[in-house]
């Protein structure tokens, strides 16, 4: 190899060691919601403002997402050092914008998968934004986000993800239907839980399900949308479109 080409390769190799992903918790201005200390930047404030737009049961469920989420790594403040704080909160804000039942929604697909379409809307939402700039929100950044909205309604992944992409789809999680998640500080739980209710979040959340297997069956066979449609759905039938299906045709057990 040429002493050119080695000086290239070891120039590029320390510009990616001193170029480290952007720390979006340095130096941002925060406030307080329901007792938890979150981002207060104009972007993670228009988002908010954004879901307010929706129904209480589904503004709600974001907000708890993003302030359950908040909790837990303000309880610690190793993680908190370490975890994009804001685009935590702007991964958790908009992650089920999949979810808008509103006719003609500028968010919600007839081909994709709801959390694809929460995913994709939430980064276009970002570089629309009037603060946008590529080199804040580089597209690292971005895809951490992307990740971390798309792989929330499936198990077993984000684990093993980078540490934004791992927090945004473990704070979802956080805000599930009937119990009360161990990691959650118990004193920040309830003073979320008081001030954005769960009352109608079941409801909300079965009929939306429900409403996504009636109005876009191909893609929510094999996840776990389908059984709301065996459920909820007249005529709605997953047989045949299933993995199991496909892998099983033709197969006859000894």
């Amino acid at each position: 190899m040429k002493v050119n080409s080695i000086l290239s390769v070891l120039a590029l190799s320390a510009t990616a060691l001193a170029s480290p992903k952007h720390k979006g918790h340095k130096n941002l201005p925060t406030t307080v919601i329901a007792g938890v200390e979150v981002v207060d930047t104009q972007i993670v404030r228009d988002a908010h403002d954004l879901i307010k737009k929706f129904p209480d049961f589904l503004y709600f469920h974001s907000v708890r997402t993003w302030l359950l989420g908040a909790a837990t790594i303000n309880a610690n403040a190793t993680l908190k050092a370490e975890v994009d704080l804001e685009a935590h909160a702007l991964g958790s804000i908009l992650h089920d914008l999949g979810w808008d039942m509103s006719e003609n929604s500028p968010w919600v697909s007839h081909d994709k998968r709801f959390e694809v379409d929460g995913a994709l809307g939430a980064v276009r939402w970002i570089k629309e934004h009037k603060s946008y700039k590529s080199c804040v929100w580089t597209e690292a950044r971005l895809e951490r986000i992307f990740d971390g909205i798309a792989l929330h309604g499936t198990t077993g992944i984000h684990p093993y993800k980078n540490i934004d992409t791992k927090w945004i789809t473990a704070s979802v999680g956080f805000d599930g239907v009937n119990f009360q998640p161990a990691e959650v500080p118990a004193d920040k739980f309830d003073s979320i839980v008081a001030q954005f209710p769960k009352e109608t979040f079941q409801k909300g959340a079965i009929d939306t399900f429900t409403w996504m297997a009636a109005t876009k069956p191909e893609v929510t066979y094999n996840t776990f949308i389908e059984p709301f449609g065996t459920a909820y759905v007249p005529g709605y039938n997953a047989t045949g479109h299933r993995s199991f299906d496909r892998i099983t045709a033709g197969y006859t057990p000894e």
